[in-house]
């Protein structure tokens, strides 16, 4: 099918206008000496969007607006000596000759209203009001404010400015210009805005008319309270053969609302930067860890991590895949100084040795962001980095860390720069989400995963191996060396690429055995697994909540932590697992094993919304404890303080929670609807062995859902079903199929 055909655009609305229109008026509010009542001479401008097709066909006045009618309706308001006592302003006056505008038939009016004696340093200031008035079908005429602003014209000031020695002799006259524009309709005080303004810039001696005019954008946004402001300052002495330079800025609220420009600890100025980071040579994930740790051992503290993504080369395109990461860091270092530690860093602490510009590289550490500045030293340094808003693979990770920072020069929010690069509705991406394994025993030393599309790459197959008494599902079939290691063995034998060890059952009628027992049952078996090289390329998880059983586990082998609880039953967990480094599986779960059950009230009974919030809650805590970004793996918990309708409604929706929270982009997400009872209770299967069936339809549910990695009892069963499922919802030429219908 070929593009949808757009419509053809509407023609530019008809304009009546009056303009320059010269009156006297007592209702403008004080005059430059600050008296009420005053008559004041003002200049109005009044534009009306009406219809002049018929007019223009039939010739006849009745058929149009009337600008003669207008002008009088508006001479008629202005000039009225009717003040009294109210007390009027410019904007007052502007709404009310709008009203008039609307007395006479109009619709759509703009009216600027200009006074040239308001001000005793300025040419003029006034007002500009926009408003819509329609009429719906049996219904009152209804009023739509569009747009309001104040404006100061020709605001002569005298002060120090130039870069040459004689222009640091004495004052010169700068002409300023000024549109201000409030979040909500309002007045605005430009008397003393402008009085403000004359002295800030009079006490100033800047170099530049581009810090002048940045600073003013600043002071009126901060201090007035402004949502926008634009700012054009102009020199008449620069230049002895034309008017002069001019600079002009528009800025809003938002541009320096940036956090970073309000970072303090232990009164020294901490200043946020952002770091990009890369490598393709060598044990990439581990020369990016080795980077935060030598970057802190400099004193720079690290504030947070982003994902991991894996991509493509850019530029020169005949070189390995690069991992690509972004860190927060906050320093009291200068830019110059930072980017100085961080060459350090390259070329003495991790070896880098560059031999072709943007070749392959053991580490690469670039200064994305710096507090709000821009910064261009020529060769040496730009900040922001010259090339980011190009980079998926530096915009997607920044956008995790700081989604909502204003890029100081476009003014637009990283949010939207990886939104208008990577249009989300249409753009295929080429990144994987990377989880490192620290201690690789073989070939593997990280997993991949396609967080964007949840297409690219085939699911894991997780398999449970229970060396508990008391499983709910097969309690006491692997508790010996023998047994266990021949389900070990039949589960890699049916393509599982990760086995989960578990010496606690969850079920909620066992009996706690408490953290010592829990590791005698799971390091023997892991140093077991670890001893032969058939499992060297297997993931190995353990199953706990006990900071001391995980710590225990990784000693003996294992790669990663599911702590069921997502750190909330052992106050140590978040931070061992930060300490050991390692990735752990974050799950959703209310209460104990024990109490669980009990607790399956949702806000609003939407029990997706729920999970994401206490997820998501979990996410910031981890990050808060130290656990890096690309090290965190999610689990919504089916089965845990949830109800069979609960569970089916977190399959159901899994990829709206999936997409539904800022704290989940990039994160790989595991899902164990093994034998869960919920699927007891739809087909009556009482033993949980019997569940398989049902349990398959639950993972088909799940990978659409786009769960990465799927947890299960049966893999040999399991196992064809996977590979079943990931042909139809993670097949390659489904995004091919995409990729040609979003071209035609």
């Amino acid at each position: 099918m070929g593009a949808t055909t757009q419509p053809a655009p509407l023609l530019a609305p008809d304009i009546i206008s009056v303009r320059g229109l010269e009156l006297r008026t007592i209702k403008s509010g004080p005059d430059s000496w600050h008296r009420e009542n005053r008559s004041q001479p003002v200049k109005i401008d009044a534009f009306v969007h009406a219809p002049v097709a018929v007019a223009g066909k039939s010739d006849l006045v009745e058929e149009s607006v009337h600008y003669g009618i207008l002008t009088k309706a508006i001479s008629k308001i202005v000039e009225a000596d009717d003040a009294g006592t109210e007390e009027w302003s410019a904007r007052k006056l502007a709404l009310e000759v709008v009203n008039a505008s609307f007395g006479i038939g109009a619709e759509h009016v703009r009216v600027r209203l200009s006074f040239r004696k308001k001000l005793l340093r300025a040419d003029a200031c006034g007002v500009e009001v926009t408003k819509h008035r329609f009429i719906p079908y049996g219904s009152d005429p209804v009023t739509k404010d569009v747009a309001e602003s104040a404006f100061i014209e020709g605001m002569r000031v005298y002060t120090i400015i130039g870069v040459n020695p004689w222009e640091r002799l004495e004052k010169q006259e700068v002409v300023i210009d000024l549109e201000l524009q409030k979040e909500t309709a309002g007045e605005i005080d430009v008397v003393g805005i402008s009085s403000q303004v004359v002295t800030i810039v009079e006490a100033s001696s800047y170099l530049t008319i581009e810090a002048l005019v940045s600073e003013l954008a600043r002071y009126l946004c901060q201090d007035h309270d402004l949502e926008n402001v634009t700012v054009n300052a102009l020199k008449p002495r620069a230049i002895a053969t034309a008017q002069g330079p001019a600079v002009q800025v528009t800025r809003s609220r938002r541009y320096y609302s940036t956090e970073a420009t309000r970072f303090h600890e232990n009164d020294f100025k901490q200043h946020i930067a952002f770091l990009g980071m890369g490598s393709n040579l060598g044990e990439r994930a581990a020369l990016l860890s080795a980077a935060l740790i030598e970057l802190e051992k400099r004193g720079v503290k690290v504030l947070g991590t982003s994902s991991m993504y894996e991509s493509a080369p850019m530029y020169v395109e005949n070189q390995p895949r690069f991992l690509n990461a972004v860190c927060k860091i906050a320093t009291t270092l200068s830019p110059h100084e930072l980017l100085a530690c961080c060459q350090d860093i390259e070329k003495n602490a991790l070896g880098r040795i560059k031999l072709v510009d943007k070749g392959p590289r053991t580490i690469d550490l670039d200064i994305l962001l710096y507090d709000d500045i821009a910064l261009r030293d020529g060769k040496v340094l730009s900040i922001p980095h010259l090339t980011m808003l190009e980079r998926e693979f530096v915009l997607r990770p920044l956008a995790q860390l700081a989604p909502n920072y204003v890029h100081p020069i476009t003014t637009r929010t990283i949010a939207e720069h990886l939104d208008h690069l990577c249009p989300p509705d249409t753009y295929v991406s080429d990144l994987y989400t990377v989880v490192p394994i620290r201690f690789p025993h073989g070939t593997k030393n990280q997993l991949m995963f396609d967080t964007i599309h949840h297409i690219q790459m085939p699911s894991h197959l997780m398999g449970i191996l229970n060396v508990t008494p008391d499983s709910f599902s097969d309690g006491g079939s692997h508790v010996t060396a023998e047994t266990m290691l021949a389900a070990a063995r039949e589960m890699i034998k049916n393509k599982a690429t990760m086995i989960d060890i578990g010496g606690q059952s969850t079920n909620p009628k066992s009996v706690n055995p408490g953290p010592e027992v829990e590791l005698e049952r799971v390091a023997p078996a892991i140093k077991l697994l670890r001893s032969l090289p058939e499992f060297n390329d297997i993931t190995i998880s353990v199953d706990t909540y006990y900071a001391s059983v995980a710590r225990g586990a990784i000693e003996a082998g294992a790669d990663i932590i599911n702590d069921v609880s997502a750190g909330l039953l052992d106050p140590n967990m978040l931070k061992t697992a930060a300490e050991l480094d390692v990735p752990i599986c974050l799950m959703h779960m209310r209460g104990t094993p024990q109490t669980m059950s009990k607790l399956t009230e949702y806000k609003n009974d939407d029990v997706v919304e729920g999970v994401a919030d206490e997820l998501a809650e979990r996410v910031r805590v981890a990050e808060a404890s130290g656990i890096k970004r690309w090290n965190i793996i999610l689990d919504p918990g089916l089965g845990f303080a949830k109800n069979q309708e609960q569970n089916l409604s977190i399959i159901r929706e899994l990829r709206h929670l999936i997409h539904s929270r800022r704290e989940f982009d990039g994160l790989p997400w595991l899902l164990g609807p093994s034998r869960k009872r919920f699927i007891g209770e739809i087909t009556g299967a009482v033993v949980p062995k019997d569940r398989d069936p049902g349990t398959a339809a639950a993972v088909v549910g799940c990978v659409a859902g786009g769960a990465e990695i799927i947890r299960v009892h049966n893999v040999k069963s399991m196992s064809d079903v996977l590979a079943v499922t990931d042909e139809i919802y993670k097949n390659r030429s489904t995004l091919e199929i995409r990729k040609s219908r979003r071209a035609n």
